[in-house]
């Protein structure tokens, strides 16, 4: 009987497969080949991409309406090195597109012709910073979402067999969607989608960890310490009796290495740092060397700009994270300024044999930032101070009020933290904690000792998304 071909839009019927693998090589070619690349070599390819992008671009109002207001005309940009003659976006410039383009903006092009034409899939932002913004995705951009997240968890040593526990929800927001495709189609591990805490309680988690033999994990880190805390609470057993091989999780500001620290100890394993957001997938990950983020520069190009002027700043120095992601056509990503804060700390080859450029870890958001006495101030750096001292539980909120004495307008931040229960004094904790903080923050702040469990509705604390770190009180009015 010969094959009748559906007209219906088959997600496996829509993608040249081919193409796509040989542009962007699965986890284990790509560490042998393109993740070795020489800078050379990696710019031709940087390059062939962007021009292609340039041309999506050029078509989607979004981006056209602002160039042109730019001064700019399609033969003004002739290779990546005229960059940054275009001007950076924000997730604010998305969200008032997708306001008067309901409903998801000119950003993706007209949604009368996109619907039904091709299988979509629809993501959204945390949150964390207002209304969650959305993101399409389109057959080639959603493999890529998995496929970057496999490449990085292949080289932080996840291999066929293994099996991975996410307790993250796989929901509108990507990362539990993003962990499972990469672990289960370009590794070939068998992904444990047991959702967040809300979905699988902590002490089922762990059952059905010890049941099924978890041996590798991936989410925030934050619930991966309420998780050993449950262990040794109520199922009176040690987290390190699962014999975990390795823990990929988001590390954050962890400078000083002093949370990886408290999560090795705990779990008796190695653990390895990733970054990403909605929009770019998996962007950078820790390789085994655990030296620096390895940036997934054949997939998105990446430059560090002065907070305050956009200016780009020397390697080391730290600023927002302006990103073109190279293989995006809905929506286009060009030149968007992620308002997270990062540095470059290594062009050079790691001991691993990768060759892409390696950033310190996310050091916090920009848009987060409070001026306090001329000293900006990012919430995510306290955490070194935080970590620093086994009587809190890691967990902290900054709380930043505005004053008038006398006339006089003045902020001032309070740093809540909480106490770990099993703390059997906490004096001179306040004054400790304010004095490691003073030094990492360049200001004086006050140090308010909370409960153990107190900042968990305020901090969004062992539920769905990251955690917050910053409760701004300014705007509202004093009694």
């Amino acid at each position: 009987m010969d094959a009748i071909r559906s007209e219906l839009p088959i997600y496996h019927q829509s993608l040249d497969w081919n193409d796509l693998f040989s542009t962007y090589p699965v986890p284990d070619v790509f560490e042998k080949t393109v993740f070795r690349w020489p800078r050379e070599r990696l710019r031709q390819f940087q390059n062939k991409q962007f021009l292609k992008l340039m041309e999506v671009g050029w078509r989607n109002e979004f981006y056209s309406r602002r160039w042109k207001a730019a001064g700019l005309t399609p033969g003004d940009i002739r290779s990546i090195d005229d960059i940054a003659k275009l001007p950076a976006y924000t997730s604010e410039d998305v969200k008032t597109d997708q306001a008067e383009h309901p409903p998801f903006g000119n950003f993706h092009g007209d949604w009368n012709t996109l619907r039904g034409a091709s299988p979509l899939k629809i993501q959204t932002s945390g949150g964390t910073t207002g209304k969650p913004r959305a993101t399409l995705y389109g057959p080639y951009e959603w493999e890529m979402n998995g496929l970057t997240q496999g490449r990085a968890m292949y080289i932080q040593g996840v291999r066929p067999g293994d099996v991975v526990q996410i307790p993250a929800t796989c929901s509108l927001a990507n990362l539990g969607w993003c962990v499972y495709k990469g672990v289960h189609d370009y590794i070939g591990a068998l992904p444990l989608t047991t959702g967040s805490g809300i979905v699988t309680s902590s002490r089922r988690q762990l059952e059905l960890a010890f049941d099924w033999g978890t041996n590798a994990w991936c989410c925030f880190p934050e619930y991966l310490t309420q998780l050993a805390k449950v262990c040794r609470d109520e199922l009176r057993r040690d987290v390190k009796e699962l014999n975990t091989k390795s823990i990929h999780t988001f590390l954050g500001p962890d400078t000083d290495n002093s949370l990886r620290r408290t999560l090795e100890e705990l779990w008796g394993c190695p653990v390895y740092d990733l970054y990403g957001t909605n929009e770019m997938g998996t962007a950078g990950f820790e390789c085994r060397e655990q030296n620096g983020v390895h940036i997934m520069e054949d997939c998105i190009y990446v430059e560090i700009e002065d907070v305050e002027t956009g200016k780009p700043v020397a390697d080391g120095q730290p600023g927002n994270m302006v990103v073109t992601i190279l293989h995006r056509g809905l929506p286009p990503v060009i030149r968007y300024n992620v308002r997270d804060i990062a540095r470059i700390v290594s062009t050079e080859q790691c001991n691993c044999g990768g060759c892409m450029r390696r950033m310190d870890k996310f050091l916090g958001r920009s848009d987060d930032m409070v001026k306090l006495r001329g000293v900006n101030i990012y919430p995510m750096a306290c955490l070194s101070a935080i970590k620093s001292d086994p009587r809190t539980t890691g967990e902290w909120l900054c709380v930043v009020e505005r004053h008038e004495r006398d006339g006089v307008i003045r902020d001032e931040m309070t740093v809540r933290v909480e106490v770990s229960r099993d703390a059997s004094a906490v004096d001179g904790l306040k004054e400790v904690l304010e004095k490691r903080l003073q030094g990492d923050l360049g200001v004086k702040v006050a140090v308010d000792l909370v409960r153990d469990g107190a900042l968990a509705e305020a901090a969004n604390l062992g539920r769905e998304g990251k955690p917050k770190r910053l409760l701004d009180l300014r705007n509202q009015k004093q009694n």
